[in-house]
């Protein structure tokens, strides 16, 4: 389950992504100025040692939608300087560095779990100043994992989202729904 603190961000995620989505070559043609970036949803993966916070955003611009891995850690990741997206002051956990999901192995190793093993993307609460969790969060994605695929050793991510043709739920997929999009949606596949 992932935790979700009623945290101040400084800046906050969807700028962050606002800043780093127009740089990359999967995005081309986009023009935040005309068409502002908005928040869609969101979904976590949980991380075994609780370290390293990993959430994926879906975010719209135009008639465009983009899936985001980000991965959030108390320190550095070594060698991963050109996966760095940037730094957030987060109130309560203090300086995070934000990464590239594709590039931190805690992102890796989750999603080709949830895929192999037909799991879910994680439950989140909110915790309160205590760090008691009060409430389950249900206005999120949920992905679901289709199962394993002989000889697959790595994964694809769907940057762009095709949210008008529902995916089909063959092994070795992550599948996701949210508020809004009923139909399953190719979020990520086994290769």
């Amino acid at each position: 389950m992932a935790d979700i603190f009623n945290a101040q961000l400084s800046p906050d995620k969807i700028d962050v992504i606002a800043e780093w989505l127009p740089q990359q070559v999967w995005a081309r043609g986009i023009d935040l100025d005309s068409s502002p970036l908005e928040k869609v949803t969101a979904y976590r993966f949980d991380d075994p040692a609780a370290e390293v916070g990993v959430e994926i955003h879906i975010v719209r611009t135009g008639d465009r939608v983009f899936q985001i891995p980000l991965t959030y850690r108390g320190q550095p990741l070594e060698n991963a300087e050109d996966a760095f997206v940037s730094e957030i002051s987060h109130s309560v956990l203090g300086r995070r560095w934000v990464y590239d999901g594709l590039a931190d192995p805690v992102f890796a190793d989750q999603l080709l779990r949830t895929i192999s093993e037909s799991g879910t993307s994680a439950k989140q609460y909110l915790v309160d100043d205590e760090g008691n969790k009060t409430e389950e969060i249900t206005e999120v994605a949920l992905a679901q994992g289709t199962g394993p695929v002989a000889d697959a050793t790595s994964f694809e991510v769907e940057h762009e989202l095709d949210l008008s043709a529902p995916a089909a739920p063959e092994p070795g997929r992550l599948l996701g729904t949210w508020d809004g999009q009923v139909q399953p949606v190719l979020l990520a596949k086994l290769v």
